[in-house]
């Protein structure tokens, strides 16, 4: 028996974004990790998915549950302002991975001045890469100094 998709709105919160459990849902959906280890195929799968769910042609036999998934994948790998697929080390969902194991490694090699700015160094990068890569591409960014600190763009 196929679902009846009529009424389906992929762009409609799954959760109510007005409560805070609503708002923690979505979030541990879109940043969770296993979504680091999805294939590029299914990736482009997922971003197909939701631009026919978005024009109002679904593939028959599409199940709701598919077009969710297809979701969550495009929510967590592509940038909500330009549609690109995001590199894979400045996504949300790899934050939890990678953030682990630069501590890790910043927790073992601390005896040496070198070793503590080198990994401080790699935690500083790897957080500029995140807010790069997670950045409002909606607006141009400025390369004046100037501009960026009075606060004109």
């Amino acid at each position: 028996m196929e679902a009846d998709l009529s009424g389906f709105n992929i762009d409609v919160p799954r959760w109510d974004q007005r409560t805070f459990l609503g708002r923690v849902k979505h979030f541990l959906n879109i940043t969770d990790p296993r979504t680091v280890f999805v294939s590029e195929r299914e990736l482009d799968w997922a971003k197909v998915m939701v631009e026919k769910s978005r024009m109002g042609v679904v593939p028959p036999g599409t199940q709701v549950e598919q077009l969710l998934y297809a979701k969550k994948l495009y929510d967590s790998a592509f940038h909500p302002d330009t549609g690109e697929k995001m590199n894979i080390i400045g996504r949300m969902s790899f934050q939890l991975p990678g953030g682990m194991i630069i501590t890790g490694f910043m927790l073992q090699f601390y005896r040496t001045m070198p070793a503590v700015i080198f990994w401080q160094w790699v935690n500083q990068s790897f957080n500029a890469l995140v807010n790069y890569t997670n950045r409002n591409a909606a607006s141009p960014t400025s390369v004046s100094l100037a501009a960026s600190c009075h606060g004109k763009a």
